[in-house]
């Protein structure tokens, strides 16, 4: 009996020093295990920490370049919250084949996590008509004055014509009064928009548009059209032109008939009934360093697309007369524009500022989206990956 019991204790602490091992062991892998979990929570947070530095990096280039588009950097070793970044720039320099492309490369490190990340860069180049009607200064609309929209490209006003669209902006400020209607956006950079119990938006509004640079449009064009121009070469038909001045007249009921190319005029007069025409399959870009006066019942491109007719003018005045027409994309640094009694403008309206009134209306053309120039108006990210 008692070699019976002696055998039981030797059995119980065989187990119980078996289960302490086991208790042990499970302990210190509980320990590893959380010092490991530990450890890649550690990796974890430095390496999303050094993800962030990278974007930083990339966002602080961004900033730089759209500041100055001919900032190449580079940064190196900046200081972000505990990461470190550096960030090289590539272009048409590095690698022909990029040509207006930008690879922006940043690196960021935090506790020995690193990451690398790469973006590309492409210029947004200038749109000069992306509204119906924009005034720097002011957009007054009164009297059964309209905007809307339509496309040349794909048919006729009355076959492609939509009551959106006629987008308008401004600089400054909007009054509209007297059942005039914007079928399309209004918008201010911080201006205000004053609309009468008559008058209609029917898009949306907005005070904090970015502005419009009314600068972009490079002053050397003027030289070069002037060194270039077609006058009178390019003329079929009836007119009065001064080369000594560069003036150009259409007297009354005149027509004249403007060939492909560039123009170059001080200033550009119609007369009552007349008619200035581009050439079938034409495209024309007018220059002009005076006014653009168009008198009543007269037309400009009658008929024709407002892609095929493109006026810029460092002149102080645009005016319209009653009924006429004209079919083209006018854009005025420093002009006041005026748009009378039942005139249709089919194209886009840009200058100083623009008053129209008494069932005047313009159908902005929205091919015209499609015209850039080669100003930039910034850098845009076109594709990213992490490295």
């Amino acid at each position: 009996m008692k070699m019976i019991l002696s055998n039981q204790k030797g059995t119980a602490i065989l187990i119980a020093l078996s289960l302490i091992a086991m208790l042990v062991a499970v302990g210190i892998m509980s320990v590893d295990r959380s010092t490991t979990d530990i450890e890649l929570s550690f990796n974890q947070l430095h390496e999303e920490q050094s993800f962030y530095g990278a974007e930083a990096g990339i966002a602080r280039a961004m900033v730089e370049i759209n500041r100055n588009f001919s900032w190449r950097g580079p940064i190196v070793g900046e200081q972000l919250d505990g990461s470190e970044y550096t960030v090289i720039v590539l272009d048409s320099t590095w690698d022909s084949t990029l040509a207006d492309t930008v690879i922006i490369r940043s690196t960021a490190r935090r506790e020995g996590a690193a990451v690398n990340l790469e973006v590309w860069i492409a210029p947004y180049y200038f749109q000069p008509f992306r509204y119906a009607a924009y005034g720097a200064d002011s957009i007054i609309m009164r009297n059964t004055s309209c905007t809307d929209s339509y496309n040349s490209d794909s048919g006729s006003y009355d076959s492609t014509v939509l009551f959106e669209g006629g987008d308008i902006g401004t600089n400054g400020v909007i009054i509209m009064a007297n059942t005039a209607n914007v079928y399309g956006d209004a918008s201010t950079s911080g201006g205000t928009i004053t609309l009468d119990g008559s008058a209609t938006i029917s898009g949306d509004t907005s005070t904090s548009e970015a502005p419009m640079d009314m600068s972009a449009i490079d002053a050397g064009d003027y030289s070069w059209a002037q060194a270039n121009s077609l006058a009178p070469s390019g003329f079929t038909g009836s007119y009065t032109y001064i080369p000594f001045t560069d003036e150009l007249r259409l007297n009354n009921y005149d027509t004249l008939v403007l060939s492909d190319g560039v123009y170059y005029f001080s200033s550009l007069t119609l007369g009552q009934d007349a008619s200035l025409q581009i050439a079938p399959g034409a495209d024309v870009t007018i220059y002009m360093t005076g006014d653009l006066t168009i008198g009543q019942f007269s037309s400009v491109n009658h008929g024709g697309s407002a892609a095929d007719l493109t006026v810029y003018s460092q002149g102080n005045m645009l005016e319209l007369r009653n009924h006429t027409e004209f079919v083209g994309a006018f854009w005025g640094t420093n002009t006041s524009i005026f748009i009378e009694n039942n005139t249709d403008i089919y194209g886009s309206i840009i200058g100083a500022s623009v008053n129209i009134e008494n069932s005047a209306c313009i159908h902005f053309d929205r091919s015209l989206l499609k015209l850039i120039t080669t100003a930039i108006e910034r850098m845009d990210i076109v594709a990213w990956r992490q490295m």
